[in-house]
């Protein structure tokens, strides 16, 4: 009914690498929003989102 999915060599780099830079793009996400100034957190804070 269901066959299991036998993946060649090369074919195990497209998902690995998918994993990567997804892995990536979060990490350098949450790092840089670790590493921002108070400043900037205090500017961002104050953005209006709705109009009123």
């Amino acid at each position: 009914m269901l066959r299991r999915i036998v993946y060649e060599d090369w074919q195990l780099i497209f998902p690995v690498v998918a994993l990567a830079v997804a892995s990536l793009v979060y990490v350098a996400a949450a790092w840089r929003a670790a590493r921002m100034k108070p400043a900037q957190l205090d500017r961002l804070a104050q953005l209006p989102f709705e109009k009123e």
